[in-house]
């Protein structure tokens, strides 16, 4: 993040691991909902440290294809109506695992073709595009809550998914509705490693927040229906 002090790092680094571990298990409220958020993000974090980076990171690489392998079995049951469910334990894990290797890997490209060192810093934003969704999702949530005087951790159906459901799609629907905006705002972050400059990464930028915007009046129609 070219932060100089390193308390500031070792805060951001803190916020990131508990904001993305409980945005994970805040999304576990539907079969298969976290299990294909975690296995789009696993893919394409691997990607990331294998084909972005300039020299490969493989031990990061090789523990997010092993954690996508296991999520990718894991969600052949868990797909609704599942077999088997996660649990608060499966989704801190994947949470867990995802965070500390976005922070064990490296988001810059490496040399470019003639020897001089490229440093694209847009390209920290792209976990970001690829979370996108569940931290939409957790800040959103916890909003609403907080606005209604109660506690930002008592679960309810004021999630993304359920605003779905409310507006007549079925789970199944929900989850695979969820699954592609995640798979198109995570393309989104993969997309900037593709472009140099500032202005075309917040092209990128805005097209992910479209995505939101499109998110935020499905969840206000459905709360509308709710009411």
């Amino acid at each position: 993040l070219f932060i100089q002090q390193p308390w500031i790092g070792m805060l951001l680094t803190v916020a990131w691991i508990i904001v993305l571990v409980n945005s994970l298990n805040f999304l576990d409220n539907m079969d298969g909902l976290t299990s294909g958020i975690g296995l789009i993000a696993a893919v394409l974090f691997a990607l990331i440290m294998l084909r972005y980076t300039g020299e490969p990171r493989w031990l990061v690489a090789g523990i997010l294809l092993v954690l996508a392998g296991s999520i990718a079995g894991f969600l052949c049951h868990n797909w609704p109506p599942a077999k088997i469910f996660m649990g608060d334990s499966g989704s801190y894990f994947i949470g867990l695992i995802l965070s500390t290797m976005t922070i064990l890997g490296t988001f810059y490209p490496g040399e470019s073709s003639d020897g001089e060192t490229v440093i694209n810093r847009h390209v920290i934003l792209a976990p970001l595009c690829i979370l996108a969704i569940p931290l939409y999702d957790f800040c959103t949530v916890m909003i609403i809550r907080l606005k209604e005087g109660r506690s930002p951790f008592h679960a309810d159906k004021s999630h993304f998914s359920h605003r779905l459901v409310e507006l007549g799609l079925s789970k199944r629907d929900t989850v695979l509705t969820i699954h592609l905006a995640t798979l198109t705002t995570g393309i989104g972050g993969l997309i900037l490693y593709e472009v140099s400059s500032w202005n075309a990464a917040l092209l990128v930028m805005l097209m992910i927040l479209c995505v939101l915007s499109i998110v935020t009046i499905l969840e206000n129609v459905g709360r509308k229906n709710r009411e």
